[in-house]
């Protein structure tokens, strides 16, 4: 059942739904309450689904720019202060260009309206215009990395650390406040933005086990979709070489990771692994591109599984300081 509802761990509204929809992409319930003229539900739901959308579109172009200031520091010297406002410059256009507000306000007025085709056009437009830069994003990021890596590796781990504050440092401040379920609302509520499923409008398989959620995408829309293709267009696999060549604990102690895959090991094992005792969101990583990518919540973080642990080089509830965590 549909819960769209100010949510004060998070500061802003977003779905609560109860298991029985929380993965359903917020397109298809918008697209519902719209034929079904639930107008003032479908109002709603087009408010929020232009944030639910923007904020993945700006979470990517923040950490596209963020590698590119990286870049810029470590092959011009130049200081962090120049290589900010310089990758602002490149990046610019991304966040101001109004992605989604023409189409959303069509939406809207087609919603008041009653002109359902019409609105039904909209949503689709609406959520075209994210989807494009959005899979363009996530290839763009990965080739960055491998620009990285030619240099060493370590440069990938440098980079994801230098930029972990401001993107997942800060969706995640108030993680150890929320309730098991909130924790599982944000966590779909991303991967919905991401445009996760089979047909791209970003649904999310949920189950509950005794002691934790599991939450998977087939594919997930963001390396899912850049190492198997995209099943909605029929667009293939993206071609590259910007796989980890040597293992690290934060690739799991893998070769062949999709440098765009490995910010998962680190920002939610890897890393608050080494700070908590144990990880904040694991997964079960597969070199398999057409296997399913399958999340964990816990119910209780500190129950969680042993086989999480070693595949990032873990000790269970052993934290180490940060000045060591290289």
């Amino acid at each position: 059942m549909l819960r769209l509802e100010y949510n004060k761990n998070v500061g802003r509204v977003m779905r609560l739904d109860d298991i029985s929809t929380i993965g359903v992409s917020t397109y298809t319930m918008l697209e519902d309450a719209v034929r079904m003229g639930r107008k003032a539900e479908a109002l709603a739901l087009a408010d929020y689904y232009l944030k639910e959308l923007r904020i993945m579109h700006n979470i990517l172009m923040m950490w596209a720019q963020d590698i590119m200031r990286f870049m810029l520091k470590r092959d011009t010297g130049t200081d962090n202060t120049m290589a900010q406002t310089l990758s602002g410059v490149i990046c610019k256009v991304w966040w101001d260009f109004e992605f989604g507000v023409a189409p959303s306000n069509t939406l809207k007025a087609a919603i008041e309206a009653r002109e359902i085709e019409l609105a039904v056009a909209a949503l689709e437009r609406l959520w075209l215009e994210f989807k494009i830069p959005h899979d363009v994003f996530v290839a763009w990021i990965n080739e960055m990395f491998n620009y990285l890596a030619q240099k060493t590796e370590q440069e990938v781990l440098d980079s994801i650390l230098e930029t972990h504050q401001s993107i997942w440092g800060g969706r995640y401040a108030t993680w150890d406040k929320m309730t098991p379920w909130e924790k599982v609302a944000l966590t779909v509520e991303g991967m919905r933005g991401h445009l996760s499923g089979a047909s791209r409008k970003g649904d999310v398989l949920v189950r509950e086990e005794e002691d934790r959620f599991v939450i998977a995408f087939d594919p997930c829309g963001t390396g899912g979709v850049l190492r198997r293709g995209d099943p909605e267009s029929g667009r293939a696999a993206y071609k590259t070489d910007g796989m980890n060549q040597q293992a690290h604990e934060w690739t799991w102690g893998k070769v062949g990771v999709h440098w765009y895959c490995s910010h998962c090991a680190i920002a939610m094992e890897w890393l608050p692994g080494r700070k908590r005792g144990h990880p904040l969101r694991p997964l079960d990583h597969t070199l398999d591109h057409n296997a399913p990518c399958v999340w964990y919540v816990y119910k209780d973080e500190t129950q969680t599984r042993d086989y999480h642990y070693p595949r990032t080089g873990l000790v269970k509830g052993q934290v180490i300081p940060l000045e060591q965590v290289r």
